[in-house]
């Protein structure tokens, strides 16, 4: 039995840590709407350019198509904004504790929706996957002081934020299962994605030049085409063969494990140094990987 799906997930879960160091420095510099905006026209033109290198054609279902598109408006789009003002309202920590939601809530969707189910023992280990990364995510307390009312909201957004990712997982899956390219997927995705994000900063008169970005910060661009590479091209592609070729539960669990793997990478990047509880909680979710593999 091979577990090319599993293997797949958790190389996204590292790509995605490195895309949100790079990603990270980069909005410092700029502003994260700038980042957020251009990363998805960089990682369409290298799926693109690598697609057509791979000699890829491009027939495809309508429905396959409908699903992917969907899938990307949904994860890439509209997830990713709720995460963004959920972050804001709420802080990074409780946000991303909301976000650790996704698995449990994309296994009971998969098991509605896509008839999948999960052994005890893939059960358990999805529970341990989740209690090592929110104890490691739970460590730091960075909440902002906000009103009742906001924090309310932003809970309400970080939990929307899962469950629209776990429908973009569901999604992608059922667009994949027709005999799809996961690259040609990922690309699909972009393109939807980028299709919804730019006419409306254009309404919103949020885009700014990118010439004049260039040229006034080249170590943000730097930290941008790095990021991009890691995150919307690399990361996003092997989400989709993970969960094209692995129940789409186990593939989101360990996807879910970026807090942890970004420890070592902020240690090189932001010269961060991991506490004794931030360690435990990466065993933890060793161990609650093991039980997803063994």
């Amino acid at each position: 039995m091979n577990y090319w799906g599993e293997i797949a997930a958790l190389g996204t879960a590292i790509c995605w840590s490195f895309s949100a160091v790079f990603f990270t420095i980069a909005s410092r510099r700029v502003g994260a709407l700038t980042i957020n905006l251009f990363r998805l026209p960089l990682a369409i033109f290298l799926l693109l350019t690598t697609y057509l290198l791979s000699g890829g054609n491009f027939q495809i279902q309508t429905d396959a198509l409908l699903y992917l598109a969907l899938s990307g408006v949904l994860g890439l789009a509209i997830g990713d904004t709720f995460l963004f003002y959920s972050m804001v309202l709420v802080g990074s920590r409780i946000a991303m504790l909301l976000l650790s939601l996704s698995p449990p809530i994309t296994a009971l969707l998969a098991f509605l929706m896509l008839g999948e189910t999960l052994s005890l023992k893939e059960i358990l280990g999805i529970g341990l996957t989740i209690f090592g990364v929110s104890w490691v995510v739970l460590e730091k307390n960075d909440a902002p002081h906000a009103r009742r009312q906001d924090f309310l909201k932003g809970v309400m957004l970080g939990f929307l934020s899962a469950f629209t990712q776990s429908l973009n997982l569901i999604f992608a899956k059922k667009g994949l299962v027709m005999d799809v390219d996961a690259l040609f997927g990922t690309l699909i995705r972009m393109v939807s994605a980028a299709l919804i994000l730019w006419p409306a900063s254009f309404l919103l008169r949020k885009i700014k030049n990118p010439i004049k970005m260039l040229k006034a910060d080249l170590t943000a661009v730097k930290y941008l085409l790095s990021g991009v590479t890691m995150g919307p091209y690399l990361g996003v592609w092997l989400s989709l063969v993970a969960v094209k070729f692995t129940h789409t539960g186990i593939a989101a669990t360990l996807m879910s494990i970026v807090p942890v793997t970004m420890i070592p990478i902020s240690i090189r990047f932001e010269k961060e140094r991991p506490t004794v509880r931030s360690v435990l909680g990466a065993v933890v979710t060793v161990i609650g990987i093991a039980f997803l593999f063994l």
